[in-house]
């Protein structure tokens, strides 16, 4: 990647609804190259989406939590059991396969603490390969859109 894709991936992660007019203007190209940079990008596999961020308290999920979960044992057949169960869960946001004492962190938002309890110690608790968890409540979130190095 060259200095005027970064910039454009840059671009893109602060707003990936700008036209590609604007794009084209921002980073300093033609707009018919910059929107071949575009489809070269997600081509090569560095843009792989486009996506709408949701405000889960609006939507009804206000508390979240990080559940911090030991798996046993932990074979490759057992993990991926795990990860396509809690990826199913609607209460899932996101799922982290780690290195460490835990071997994976689910990220889940729910509408109250009742139903953080259920889903901690009913679904995820329950899990036949869940060997321990604990779980720590999301107070605030700071989102962080990974960059791409613009300098050098």
């Amino acid at each position: 990647m060259d200095h005027t894709d970064q910039l454009i991936v840059s671009e893109l992660q602060a707003d990936a609804r700008v036209t590609t007019r604007a794009l084209a203007a921002r980073v300093g190209l033609a707009p018919s190259s910059t929107a071949a940079r575009v489809r070269d990008l997600e081509r090569r596999g560095v843009i792989t989406g486009y996506h709408a961020t949701v405000d889960l308290e609006a939507v009804g999920r206000p508390i979240q939590a990080m559940v911090f979960v030991k798996l046993s044992p932990t074979d490759e057949d057992t993990i991926n059991a795990f990860l396509a169960e809690v990826s199913s869960m609607e209460e899932t946001v996101s799922v982290f396969v780690i290195s460490g004492v835990e071997d994976a962190i689910v990220h889940v938002a729910v509408g109250d603490v009742r139903e953080l309890r259920d889903t901690v110690v009913r679904r995820i608790s329950a899990i036949p390969a869940v060997a321990d968890e604990r779980t720590s409540l999301v107070f605030d979130e700071i989102r962080s859109t990974p960059g791409v190095a613009t300098s050098g």
